[in-house]
């Protein structure tokens, strides 16, 4: 389902009001495709709201998301992306899975990646799945990890 022009509105709207409350000063964009909405932020007060590694970001996001769910009938994938942080930070992350996706390939053992968020788990499972290994993540809350492992012969030959 699209989003539509009226939550695009009352994200933007709610982000800026959210924004003045905090007496930072950022210019706030929006944009969706089929990943859901991203709320764009830039502006002279970045690094304030990027925080200690992305610290306040995340926090800014979390309340926003929670206030934007009572405002907007229907759950929405969202982003909140400050100067291009989350982006370069994928790319970090992408790196690192494609490392630990060499290390199975070599040993032919599962590799363990700790300290993901939800989303950070989610782009590694895409990325393992694009090289055609196995991802899973394993136990609950903050210790949740992430396991790469190599596809087994007859799983191979089943696909």
């Amino acid at each position: 389902m699209a989003v539509t022009k009226a939550s695009l509105d009352i994200i933007k709207k709610e982000t800026e009001e959210m924004l003045k409350l905090l007496g930072v000063s950022l210019d706030v964009s929006i944009s969706a495709d089929l990943d859901g909405v991203l709320v764009n932020l830039s502006g002279e007060d970045s690094a304030i709201m990027i925080g200690h590694h992305g610290e306040n970001l995340s926090a800014f996001a979390f309340i926003l998301g929670m206030m934007l769910r009572k405002k907007i009938d229907r759950e929405l994938m969202f982003r909140v992306d400050i100067n291009g942080y989350l982006k370069d930070k994928d790319k970090k992350i992408t790196e690192m899975v494609e490392r630990a996706i060499e290390k199975v390939r070599t040993s032919g053992f599962p590799e363990e990646m700790t300290g993901l968020n939800a989303y950070e788990r989610r782009l590694a499972h895409t990325v393992v799945a694009k090289e055609s290994l196995l991802s899973e993540s394993k136990g609950y809350g903050e210790d949740r990890t992430l396991v790469i492992k190599p596809r087994r012969s007859d799983e191979e030959d089943s696909q």
